[in-house]
């Protein structure tokens, strides 16, 4: 195993100094996240979505619309935690622009289209969510009628045993999509944060069966799947109509999770991340999603399993700090200013993408709150 300085030297990347984790840290690391996707942000509202800090190049050829709502659902998250505006107006812009990829289904349904020319279920999922959470934060400026033309789009997608189809065909010819295993959490998150807003019945009633779905379906798997979406969804459900599978199924996976968490034992600079192979800034940041998530329900019903959790989630947001570019240690790239706040693809390459920066905004925040 490569060791981290060996990386570093490389790269040109200096690991982050040892410093204690506390709620501050947390929260000034999601902070800066956040101010890095504001800088990254262009006038239309969409981002410069992947950033080689390296060599200061941004790459502008193609852009994913999923990745764009998870990051304005990660600048909202922000302003719930920290009331700056500027993180409100940074979400409001990029609304602003996800509301141009959306198309009209039927009458009273719609779909957002990505860039791909595809249709995808975690993009109407996570837009949905991100509405909704606007909604709840800044009424007056939201779009309360997309956000009921796009739940209606995820009901259209879900099948009698309730799965969902991947993607909303547009043309009679188009090949079924795979199955992703992201989307169907995505698409129960939007739906169920959408229903604690409008109270309609169809909505919980759908998002109870994919729960349902999801859950029976996964337990027949020989091993669970790392899935950090569901427990989001879950743990929302759970609040709403509670039932026991919700919080056992979130702690299930959890576990499954926390099975593939490098210690100190496979060396400093692994210690927090995930395998297999070397650690990811943003499997890391999005399991830890879904341990929160976890780790509340058990909190909650007084589960054994919280401590350990709990000690995941420390680990992972050690390692999660030590992947940011702060003012210590991006001194030696091109452009430190621009590189500030952005969480590189891993030890060995300083890529930023508007999803690494996302899920580990969200999640510090959530290991903050709640740990913290």
């Amino acid at each position: 195993m490569q060791s981290f300085a060996e990386l570093a030297s490389q790269r040109r990347i200096n690991p982050s100094p040892t410093a204690a984790v506390d709620r501050s840290r947390l929260i000034t690391a999601a902070k800066s996240g956040g101010q890095y996707l504001i800088r990254m942000q262009k006038s239309d509202g969409s981002f410069h979505y992947l950033y080689d800090a390296e060599s200061d190049r941004v790459e502008s050829r193609r852009y994913n619309i999923v990745r764009h709502a998870g990051a304005t659902l990660s600048l909202l998250d922000l302003y719930e935690a920290t009331r700056d505006s500027n993180y409100l107006w940074s979400a409001r812009r990029a609304i602003g622009f996800l509301k141009t990829r959306v198309r009209a289904a039927s009458p009273r349904a719609a779909y957002v289209l990505d860039f791909d020319g595809k249709a995808k279920l975690g993009a109407a999922g996570l837009a949905l969510a991100a509405i909704a959470k606007q909604i709840q934060l800044d009424a007056r400026s939201a779009d309360r009628q997309l956000a009921t033309r796009l739940a209606n789009q995820i009901l259209a997608m879900q099948r009698k045993d309730g799965s969902f189809e991947m993607r909303h065909r547009l043309h009679e010819s188009e090949e079924p999509a795979a199955e992703s295993l992201y989307y169907p959490g995505e698409a129960l998150l939007g739906l169920i944060r959408f229903y604690d807003l409008n109270r309609d019945r169809r909505l919980l009633k759908a998002a109870q069966h994919g729960a349902s779905y999801l859950i029976e379906s996964q337990l027949r798997m020989s091993r669970l799947p790392p899935d950090a979406w569901l427990p989001q969804a879950l743990e929302d459900l759970y609040k709403i109509a509670p039932d026991r599978r919700y919080l056992d199924h979130a702690i299930r996976l959890a576990e499954v999770m926390i099975e593939d968490q490098y210690n100190e034992n496979d060396g400093a600079e692994y210690a927090g991340g995930f395998g297999p192979g070397p650690p990811r800034s943003t499997p890391a940041a999005s399991r830890a999603e879904g341990l929160v998530a976890a780790y509340r329900l058990a909190k909650k019903a007084g589960d054994d399993r919280a401590s350990k959790i709990a000690d995941a989630l420390r680990a992972s947001a050690r390692f999660q700090l030590a992947q940011q570019f702060t003012a210590a240690t991006s001194g030696s790239l091109r452009s430190p200013k621009r590189a500030l706040g952005g969480f590189r693809e891993s030890l060995e390459s300083s890529k930023i993408r508007i999803d690494f920066v996302q899920h580990n905004i969200s999640s510090l925040l959530g290991i903050a709150e709640t740990l913290y």
